[in-house]
């Protein structure tokens, strides 16, 4: 039987306390400055002191390589952390894999990370010399299932028609709003708005650097917040829509500074729960990598 190797991939975090230095230079390419560096370390020590990411996007391989079944062998591979897509590629040649399928763990695409991303994994195939027939997938936002499987785990902390609900995702500086980006987030949203048949929902934008010096795509979730109070919308649902794993910007930024700021307006304010390996978008990941395996000639560079 052929095997079928699959690089699920993502940026990474950091897996302890010790290494958060050592990512931020990576993932930056820079020495990030002390009083930076220390600001950084205290939001990771508030949500435990490192990121869940990695090992989350490593259970999701494992859990897609299950779903995938018999012919099939799935590597969770980083951009800024280990183990690398460079090493993770050997992993699935050494496994035997006769053809290859890259999958964005993102479903939106944006040039600067998924971008960045897949250039990277492309550039460390051809340093390898293997010569292997490789499908590069991304911007799988549209697939049913994995709007089906928002929609049902939104839903089970009940359905209120009378709440405001707020798709959030990371921010862009507006350079790049030509992108197709914020366009695949607002899509997905208004899809999953109307699968839960809400009444009000919109997408706010989150995680600008605080040191921005240009600007960003908004509005910024906390300025959807003031509307929604503004407006006499007293409960709120906020949804990571732009992340499929739990890390600083689903465990900090939303967890507690959004939290924080529904709060100070009065809001009933509930997050919830991230994908992470829920059987459902794993279900959907494996229809994404089916689907490109039968449409080949889409997916290639």
């Amino acid at each position: 039987m052929s095997v079928t190797g699959v690089l699920f991939f993502t940026s990474g975090g950091p897996r302890t306390r010790e290494e958060i230095p050592v990512f931020l230079r990576h993932y930056l390419g820079r020495e990030v400055p002390p009083p930076v560096l220390g600001a950084i370390v205290e939001r990771y020590d508030l949500i435990g002191g490192c990121s869940p990411l990695d090992e989350l996007t490593e259970r999701q391989a494992a859990a897609l390589e299950a779903r995938l079944g018999e012919g099939f062998v799935c590597r969770a591979g980083f951009r800024h952390s280990e183990p690398s897509m460079a090493g993770q590629l050997a992993a699935l040649r050494e496994a035997g894999a006769e053809r290859l399928v890259l999958l964005a763990a993102s479903p939106f695409f944006t040039s600067v990370t998924t971008g960045d991303q897949l250039a990277h994994a492309r550039h460390a195939l051809e340093e390898s010399g293997w010569g292997v027939d490789a499908l590069y997938v991304h911007s799988w936002f549209a697939e049913p299932a994995f709007l089906d499987a928002w929609a049902e785990v939104i839903a089970e902390g009940g359905t209120d028609a009378e709440a405001g609900y707020v798709f959030s995702a990371h921010s862009l500086p507006l350079r790049l709003t030509g992108e197709a980006y914020a366009g695949q987030v607002e899509a997905a949203g208004d899809a999953i708005g109307k699968r839960l048949d809400a009444a009000c929902w919109t997408v706010g934008w989150q995680s600008v650097p605080p040191n921005a010096r240009e600007p960003w795509l908004g509005p910024a979730v906390e300025e959807v917040l003031d509307t929604f109070a503004r407006e006499g919308v007293r409960r709120v649902v906020e949804v990571p829509l732009g992340f499929t794993a739990d890390h600083v910007e689903t465990l900090y930024d939303i967890d507690i500074v959004h939290r924080r700021h529904a709060e100070g307006l009065g809001l009933s304010w509930r997050r919830a729960r991230s994908l992470n390996d829920d059987p459902r978008f794993v279900a959907a990941l494996a229809r994404v990598v089916r689907a490109a395996l039968a449409s080949p000639e889409r997916f290639r560079p």
